[in-house]
C-alpha cells in the first residue's frame, strides 16, 4: 500500500504541471485492422518498440516486466515453458498439447509457445490482448494472445547500429537497413547477435552457465503494384544456443549425502551457499536447450469493388535439441541413497516442427452503418520427436558407504538401472471460417458480433523401446490414435462514444483449444484417450478515453472469464512422470488498468496494474504434495469404507485454491524524463518499478513453493546528439540488488528432498552500456 501511494503522489504531483505538448497517436490491430485506441472494444495493452528499449526488454520472455496482466512458467527446457495472461495458461511437456495464449508474429500463428521464446528484435509494436480472442484470431487463443509487429520497410533510407555491453559478460549487436529500392519497391534487413555467459556458476565444472549465444536475421521486401494491390514478403532465420534452463537449490533438505555433495564442490568446503538466494548449482550433466527456426511468409493486399482483400501464406520450421541434468549432483555412476540421471533429452537428434498456414480475409467499410469482416483459415503442423533417458539408482552400498571421505559412497551391490528411447509423430490440422459484423446504430452507439466455426484433427504415433526399464523409466510401449473436433465461438459488444476520444464498452467473446494428447516418455496405456478441448467464456466492461487535451490515455476493464476443461500439467510420484489431465473448471476476474501520460512536455509516464483473482472452480483429484496431511487437505481415510487410502492413491481437492504462478496483484510503472542542454547533446532519465505480490509456484498447492512478493527498480540514463544521430545509453537493470526467485518447486525424495527455485537474469543487479548510431533519414 506504501508503494501505491508513492505512486499516487508521483501522479498528482505532475498534474499540478501545465500540459505542454500531445501524447502520439497509438495503432492497434486486435480486431485485424489499423484503428485507434479508443476505437477498440478490447483490453488490450500497446507496448511500442521505443517502450521495450527504453526497459532493456530484450527477450519475449521479458515482457512481463512492462505487462502486469502477462506472467511466464520456465521449466527445465524451454519446451515445457509458458505463457499466462490473467493467471492462465499452458505449461506442459506434452507433444500433442497447443499453448493456451496464442502469438501472432507478423500475421502468423505459432503453434508452440517456445517457437517465441526468442529475442525481440526491430520490434514496431507489441499488443497484448486479454481473454478469449475465439473469433477473428481463434487458433490457441482460449485466454488471450500476443500480437507482436515487426517494423516495415522505410519509404526513405534508414538505417542503425547498435552495440551492448553489461557487466555479467553480455555483448549484443543489432543492426538495421531499410529505403527504398525502386519506385515500387522498399527493402528491410534486420541482423542481431548476442553472446552472453549466464548468471550462474556451476562449482563442478568451473563454468558459468543459463545463458545463451543467439543471431538472427530478418528480411523484408514491400511491393506497391498497381490497381492497389500490395506484396509484403518476409523471411527469417534465427539460432539460439542456451546453456538452460538449470534451476538451483534453495534447499537440500537435511539431506546428509546431499550436504556433502555441495559442500566438496564449493569452494566455502561448506553446503550452507544453499540457501534462499542461492543461484549456483554443482550439475555434471550439460543442460541445454537449442533451437534453430526459419521462415517465411507472403502477405498480400489488394483494394477491390467496396471491399479489401487480404491473403497471408506462411511456412515455419523450427528445431529443438534438449538435454536435462534433473538430478543436480556430480556423479555419473550408481552412488547409494542418489537417484542419477545421465540422459535425459534429445542428443544428437532434435524435435522437428513444420508448419503451413493460410489466411484470407475480405474488410470492407464501404457502408455508412456496417464495418464487416469475412474470413477462412487454414494451418497444419507435422512434429516429429525422439527422446532418450537413462538412470541409475543405488539400492545397497558398497563396502566403503559413509559420509566420509570423498567420495561419499564408494561402490555399489545392488542397483536398479533404466534405459528408453522414445520416437513418436503428431500431425495437426485446423480450418476455420469466421466473420465479424460491426453495425453503427447511432453515431455514437455501435453493436459488434462475431462468430467462428473451427475444425481440429489430430493423428499421432508413439514407440517407446526400454531395454532396461527402471525408475523413471517405463517399459516399452507403443500406440497410435486419432481424435476430432469441432466449435463455434462467438463475440459480441457494445460501444458507446461518450466524445470523440472517449467510450465505454461492454463484451462477451468465447475462446476453444483443440483437444490434447498426454503424449510424453512416460506415456501409458491409461493415458491413450485424449484431453477434452478447452473452453472458455468471458465477460467484460472497459472504459477508453484520451482526456486533458490528448495528454492522458487510459483504459479500465473489469473482467471475469470461466474455462471449462482446462488442460494443465501435474505430476505423478508414482510412475516419476509428468500428466497431463483436464483440471475441471476454473476462474480469472479482476481489473486492469493502463496509463499513459504527458503531464508536461519532456515527462512521459506509462504504466499498468492488474489484480487478478484466478481459481479452480471445479478440481477435486490433484495428487497430494509430499508430506501432506489430512489437515492440510490430503485424506488419508475414504469415508466410504472407512478404510486408509494407500499413500500413492490419496489426492486433495484444489477447488476454490489459486491457480499456480498467478499473483493477485502486480503493477508496473515506467518514467522518462527529457532534459535538452545546450551542449551538443541531449540527456533523458528513465525509471522502471514492477512489484508482483507472493504466489504458489507448484501445481498442487504446495506451501514450500511459496515465492514471496516483489519490487524491481529499472534505471536508465541515455545521452543523444542533437541531430539523433548518436545515443549512448547506460542503465542498470534491479539497480537495488532485490534478490526475487521466479518459481520454486519442491523435490520429490528420489531427488533428495529441499526444492529448486528458477531464476531470471535481473534476479541479481546487472549494469550495461549500449552506443548506438542512426544514418540516413531520421
Amino acid at each position: 500500500m506504501n508503494k501505491l501511494r508513492l505512486l499516487a503522489l508521483i501522479l498528482a504531483a505532475s498534474l499540478a504541471l501545465d500540459a505542454l505538448a500531445q501524447l502520439e497517436g497509438i495503432v492497434v490491430t486486435a480486431q485485424k485492422r489499423e484503428e485507434k485506441y479508443t476505437d477498440v472494444p478490447v483490453s488490450v495493452a500497446t507496448l511500442s518498440g521505443e517502450t521495450l528499449d527504453n526497459a532493456q526488454v530484450t527477450e519475449f520472455q521479458e515482457l512481463i516486466q512492462v505487462s502486469p496482466s502477462v506472467t511466464f512458467n520456465q521449466s527445465g527446457d524451454m519446451r515445457g515453458a509458458g505463457i499466462l495472461i490473467r493467471g492462465v495458461g499452458t505449461t506442459a511437456f506434452q507433444t500433442a498439447i497447443e499453448p493456451t495464449v496464442s502469438v501472432v508474429v507478423d500475421g502468423v500463428t505459432l503453434g508452440r509457445t517456445v517457437q517465441f521464446l526468442a529475442d525481440l528484435d526491430d520490434i514496431e509494436r507489441v499488443e497484448v490482448l486479454r481473454g478469449p480472442q475465439g473469433t477473428l484470431f481463434g487458433k490457441n487463443a482460449s485466454a488471450g494472445l500476443i500480437n507482436v509487429v515487426t517494423k516495415r520497410p522505410a519509404d526513405l533510407f534508414e538505417g542503425s547500429v547498435r552495440v551492448t555491453g553489461t557487466d555479467d559478460d553480455m555483448i549484443g549487436l543489432t543492426a538495421q537497413v531499410s529505403g527504398p529500392l525502386s519506385d515500387s519497391v522498399n527493402g528491410r534487413l534486420a541482423f542481431y547477435t548476442r553472446n552472453f555467459d549466464g548468471f550462474s556458476k556451476n562449482h563442478y565444472t568451473g563454468e558459468t552457465v543459463n545463458g545463451d549465444e543467439s543471431l538472427g536475421v530478418r528480411g523484408k521486401l514491400e511491393f506497391s503494384l498497381a490497381s492497389g494491390t500490395n506484396l509484403l514478403l518476409i523471411a527469417d532465420y534465427s539460432r539460439q544456443d542456451r546453456d538452460c534452463c538449470n534451476s538451483a537449490r534453495y534447499d537440500l533438505g537435511g539431506n546428509p549425502f546431499y550436504e556433502f555433495d555441495y559442500a566438496q564442490h564449493h569452494p566455502s568446503r561448506d553446503h550452507a551457499w544453499v540457501n534462499d538466494e542461492n543461484a549456483d548449482l554443482i550439475y555434471n550433466t550439460p543442460s541445454y536447450s537449442n533451437t534453430n527456426t526459419w521462415g517465411g511468409s507472403l502477405a498480400m493486399t489488394r483494394e477491390l469493388a467496396n471491399w479489401e482483400l487480404t491473403a497471408i501464406t506462411a511456412y515455419r520450421d523450427f528445431q529443438l535439441d534438449t538435454q536435462q541434468d534433473p538430478d543436480g549432483l556430480t556423479y555419473s555412476e550408481a552412488t547409494y541413497g542418489r537417484f542419477i540421471v545421465t540422459s535425459n533429452g534429445t542428443p544428437g537428434k532434435p524435435q522437428r516442427q513444420f508448419q503451413l498456414s493460410q489466411e484470407l480475409r475480405l474488410a470492407s467499410t464501404a457502408w455508412e452503418t456496417l464495418d464487416l469482416t469475412l474470413g477462412l483459415y487454414y494451418w497444419d503442423q507435422a512434429l516429429e520427436r525422439y527422446f532418450q533417458r537413462e538412470v541409475y539408482f543405488c539400492l545397497a552400498p558398497g563396502a566403503a558407504a559413509s559420509l566420509d571421505p570423498d567420495p561419499v559412497v564408494t561402490g555399489c551391490t545392488s542397483h536398479l538401472y533404466g534405459f528408453g528411447e522414445m520416437f513418436n509423430t503428431v500431425d495437426f490440422e485446423n480450418w476455420a471460417l469466421f466473420s465479424q459484423a460491426d453495425w453503427h446504430l447511432t453515431d455514437r452507439l455501435t453493436a459488434s458480433l462475431g462468430l467462428r466455426y473451427t475444425s481440429d484433427d489430430i493423428a499421432y504415433t508413439f514407440r517407446r523401446v526400454t531395454p532396461n526399464p527402471g525408475p523413471a523409466v517405463q517399459a516399452s510401449f507403443a500406440s497410435e490414435g486419432a481424435t476430432d473436433d469441432s466449435a463455434l465461438t462467438g463475440k459480441l459488444s457494445m460501444q458507446y462514444d461518450l466524445t470523440e476520444s472517449a467510450m465505454i464498452y461492454a463484451a462477451y467473446s468465447e475462446g476453444y483449444k483443440a483437444p490434447a494428447y498426454d503424449i510424453i516418455f512416460g506415456f501409458q496405456v491409461n493415458q491413450t484417450d485424449p484431453v477434452p478441448a478447452e473452453k472458455s467464456q468471458g465477460i467484460e466492461v472497459g472504459l477508453k478515453a484520451e482526456l486533458l487535451s490528448n495528454t492522458l490515455r487510459l483504459g479500465a476493464t473489469l473482467f471475469s472469464t470461466d474455462f471449462d476443461d482446462l488442460q494443465g500439467q501435474g505430476f505423478d510420484a508414482n510412475e516419476l512422470a509428468f500428466v497431463l489431465t483436464s483440471v475441471g473448471t476454473a476462474q480469472t476476474e479482476g481489473l486492469e488498468l493502463d496509463i499513459t501520460w504527458k503531464p508536461i512536455d519532456n515527462l512521459l509516464i506509462t504504466g499498468g496494474l492488474a489484480v487478478v483473482h484466478a481459481t479452480y472452480e471445479n478440481f477435486t483429484e490433484q495428487e497430494c504434495f509430499a508430506g501432506q496431511t489430512a489437515a492440510q487437505g490430503c485424506p488419508d481415510i475414504n469415508p466410504a469404507t472407512m478404510m486408509a487410502i494407500p499413500a500413492n492413491q490419496r489426492t486433495q481437492d484444489l477447488s476454490g485454491k489459486n491457480l499456480p504462478n498467478s499473483p493477485d496483484l502486480k503493477y508496473a510503472v515506467q518514467i522518462r524524463y527529457d532534459l535538452p542542454l545546450a551542449a551538443s547533446f541531449d540527456l533523458n532519465f528513465t525509471l522502471g518499478y514492477r512489484w508482483q505480490d507472493e504466489v504458489i509456484s507448484a501445481t498442487n498447492g504446495d506451501p514450500r513453493s511459496l515465492v514471496q512478493d516483489f519490487g524491481i527498480l529499472d534505471l536508465g540514463l541515455v545521452a543523444q546528439s542533437h541531430d539523433g544521430r548518436w545515443a549512448t545509453r547506460f542503465f542498470a537493470k534491479n539497480a537495488l540488488d532485490d534478490f526475487y526467485a521466479h518459481q520454486r518447486i519442491p523435490n520429490i525424495a528420489l531427488l533428495g528432498g529441499g526444492g529448486n527455485h528458477w531464476l531470471l537474469r535481473d534476479a541479481q543487479r546487472y549494469i550495461g552500456a549500449e552506443v548506438e548510431y542512426r544514418f540516413g533519414n531520421l
